[in-house]
């Protein structure tokens, strides 16, 4: 109403008189309930499109990553335990994979959006509307926000319910889940010596020599509150009753802070993984003093032999994988020869070799 106030306002400055009344003329055919919807969905769309965008680069930079780290070794771990040797680079494959899901769901999710209520008026009946200011509408709409907005073929369905703004908010959730994971796992990698956090600030008040992983704790600060946002959408949209959501300008509100968190959280670790520094020689070092080598060896030795090696190995830190590769060797039936052959990358990383 304040809007059709304004615009009234502007013609008749603009034309020297009282010409137009905001109530009778600026407001004909038009009810707050599809246009303010209408509005919503296009601040929907563009920020989806925006983020899409966002998660693309994520995709480039992670596929980059696990290219160039397809044939460095790390520790495997599983419930957080050292497990089984495996590639950084299919770490990465892993977090990419994710990404390129949250592609999809985001490519998806726009032709759900996409839809108009533009010219349902109250309760999507299209009461005191002419077919032919629907039609205008609708190609106006796509004038001027250059958006492909098609006109809801239940309008008083997209009117009533919120359900697609509610199954927008979910895909951003899981999107800062796949995020907050991320941040987590590389936490844990720059705990370990394995990654290298950049310097960004002092990392202590009383402790000189301390990087604290600045970055990476904030994408997960930011990945919770985009979460509790996305949940706030859906309590919003069930709250709703009959034939209008008197609660859409607070599913806005929700969907507004989630866009502005998203984007500093993927900034945020894009710029930690496009920068990241590993220790090769942390990482070799951790590999060679942990199960996941000697567990490698189970297709070709038995379970007790292998336990019997792990104890060994508790009383010897051994320097690189020739010194591991001696222990093996004189503890089971393998070979140096067949060793030097299969603690390679690729060796044990994949499907098992049965001609090795």
């Amino acid at each position: 109403m304040n809007m059709n106030e304004v615009i009234t306002f502007l013609v008749n400055k603009e034309l020297g008189g009282d010409y137009v009344e905001y109530l009778e003329d600026i407001n004909k055919f038009q009810s707050t309930n599809d246009t303010f919807n209408t509005a919503v969905t296009v601040v929907f769309l563009r920020h989806l499109e925006s983020i899409e965008k966002m998660v693309i680069e994520l995709q480039e930079i992670l596929v980059e990553k696990e290219t160039f780290y397809s044939s460095l070794l790390i520790t495997g771990r599983t419930e957080m335990v050292s497990a089984l040797p495996i590639t950084l680079g299919q770490v990465f494959s892993s977090y990419a994979g994710a990404i390129e899901r949250d592609r999809w769901r985001f490519n998806k999710i726009k032709e759900r959006v996409r839809p108009s209520v533009l010219g349902g008026t109250a309760m999507g009946t299209c009461f005191g509307a002419p077919s032919k200011y629907l039609f205008s509408a609708e190609k106006h709409l796509r004038a001027i926000t250059g958006l492909s907005l098609p006109r809801s073929q239940n309008l008083v369905s997209d009117i009533s319910m919120c359900d697609k703004f509610v199954e927008a908010g979910a895909v951003y959730d899981v999107l800062s889940n796949t995020l907050f994971k991320m941040a987590s796992d590389f936490t844990y990698y720059v705990s370990r010596g394995e990654f290298i956090h950049p310097n960004l600030q002092y990392g202590s008040t009383i402790m000189p020599i301390k990087t604290n992983p600045v970055l990476l704790e904030f994408v997960k600060g930011l990945a919770i509150d985009i979460s509790l946002e996305s949940r706030k959408i859906g309590e919003y949209s069930r709250n709703g009753q009959l034939q209008l959501n008197p609660f859409l300008p607070f599913i806005l509100d929700a969907e507004i802070s989630i866009f502005k968190s998203l984007i500093k959280a993927m900034d945020s670790l894009m710029l930690f993984i496009a920068n990241l520094k590993v220790d090769k020689e942390v990482i070799n070092n951790n590999l060679i003093n942990s199960n996941a080598m000697v567990n490698s060896l189970r297709p070709y030795c038995d379970y007790t032999t292998l336990k019997n090696i792990g104890e060994i190995l508790k009383d010897v830190k051994v320097k690189d994988i020739e010194e591991l590769k001696v222990v093996i060797v004189n503890n089971c039936d393998l070979t140096m020869e067949f060793l030097d052959e299969y603690l390679k990358p690729g060796g044990f990383t994949s499907f098992l070799k049965e001609n090795i």
